[in-house]
């Protein structure tokens, strides 16, 4: 059996609850775009999006400051204990946001996610491209990215809003009454369809005063281009984040990986599938901790680190784990520059629908695992990858995930992260 990897993350804003002191409930008119659901989803009859491949300057630009803000929302949620999120689900739910937001607001969005003055088309345009290609970009990885919006059926949304969303965010929007306790079951059913079962629900009622709710979702199942043997995983020690001593399933495989040493830590990069998709692991060196270590890694690192890294005959110990995290991100978003919008007071939400809304609650559930399950054969494209590069004598490297580490998960095409987590062992 292959080993694989499946993530998932959830991302829910509570959001545009009416402002007590300014708001303005609407009647449901007989209006398709206001009332009916809005199902948009990929076309999958179709051949992978080139222009994902070939990202323009500006697009590229945005992905480089979506990774700047990737680490610093991985950086505000890291403490002493197992972490994933999901930077790249904050970062469409912020752009849907956005494209219902004008002024200050929009602007302190953009700022967030480290897009200040990018042009919102830009952002539109290079979503919607990660969006329809992400499933597309290698057969043996599975890559779902899923917007929703359920809106309370007293309120309706700007008819620009719904195009905007609908065409580049592909969302399905939906007219709900929030006062009928089987709502909370129909909007779950969406996050657990579209986690595969991963996380089940997202919120436990609704409230009847709330304007709508924004969700993304995004699931990631890839199978190892390289198999670990079942048979050699056993129960090994791992030094927790305060040196603590724990056990834990260490998998163990020696084979050719991109390998590198840096003064502060060791990466290998473990690619899934076809290649396209890899995850990077960060091990801090003896006598170093995680914050040490990602003191001395921004963006630019992650980005060219590949360059810096050789092919070796890496003897890997991976340790197995399942790490669930729920997080709430009023506060980290503030802190990275959008603090107006759960202001009712400053918050200006005037291009979603007609009223004073602001944005009462954000948080994002994720979940990785990282198992010996699955049949997924994998693809053979070590020769191809070896040949490519030339050497043919590699030197023997240890890579052995004994004490907390930082993983990344990313595509090889444009590099944008979808996951960054740290284990620091299973307490």
């Amino acid at each position: 059996m292959k080993h694989y990897t499946t993530t998932a993350a959830i991302l829910l804003t509570a959001a545009l609850t009416v402002s007590c002191n300014s708001s303005k409930k609407l009647q449901n008119p007989n209006n398709p775009s206001t009332d009916n659901t809005v199902v948009v989803t990929p076309s999958n009859s179709t051949d992978m999006d080139e222009a994902y491949l070939t990202l323009s300057d500006a697009q590229r630009d945005i992905v480089n400051r979506n990774n700047v803000f990737a680490l610093q929302l991985f950086n505000q949620v890291s403490d002493h204990s197992s972490k994933v999120v999901s930077p790249l689900s904050v970062a469409y739910l912020m752009g849907m946001l956005a494209n219902g937001a004008d002024g200050v607001s929009q602007q302190e969005i953009l700022k967030a996610i480290g897009c200040e003055g990018i042009d919102i088309n830009d952002l539109n345009s290079l979503y919607q491209n990660i969006l329809q290609t992400a499933d597309r970009l290698d057969q043996q990885t599975t890559v779902s990215i899923a917007n929703y919006i359920a809106v309370n059926k007293a309120y309706r949304l700007r008819p620009q809003f719904v195009s905007t969303v609908t065409d580049h965010y592909m969302a399905g929007v939906e007219s709900l009454d929030f006062s009928n306790p089987a709502t909370v079951k129909h909007i779950n059913n969406w996050c657990s369809k579209h986690t595969d079962g991963m996380i089940p629900s997202i919120i436990d009622q609704t409230d009847p005063a709330a304007v709508s709710y924004l969700m993304n979702a995004i699931y990631f199942n890839g199978t190892w281009e390289k198999k670990f043997d079942e048979g050699k995983t056993s129960e090994e020690i791992f030094r927790g984040y305060t040196r603590d001593i724990q056990k834990v399933e260490m998998m163990h495989q020696r084979n050719k990986f991109l390998y590198a040493e840096m003064p502060l830590y060791k990466a290998v990069v473990l690619p899934y599938g076809y290649g396209v998709y890899h995850m990077t692991v960060l091990l801090p060196n003896e006598g170093k901790s995680i914050n040490e270590m990602m003191a001395s890694i921004d963006a630019s690192t992650l980005s060219t680190l590949t360059s810096k890294m050789d092919i070796c005959n890496v003897n890997l110990q991976l340790p197995k784990f399942t790490t669930e995290t729920n997080i709430p991100l009023n506060g980290i978003v503030s802190t990275l520059g959008a603090p107006c919008i759960f202001n009712p007071a400053e918050a200006d939400f005037s291009k979603f629908a007609d009223g004073q809304f602001y944005v009462s609650q954000m948080l994002q559930k994720a979940k990785i695992e990282v198992s010996e399950k699955g049949t997924k054969a994998a693809a053979v494209t070590a020769a191809v990858m070896l040949t490519s590069l030339g050497p043919t004598d590699y030197r023997d490297v240890n890579f052995i995930a004994d004490h907390p580490f930082v993983y990344t998960i990313s595509d090889s095409l444009s590099g944008t992260l979808l996951f960054v987590g740290q284990f620091t062992g299973n307490k």
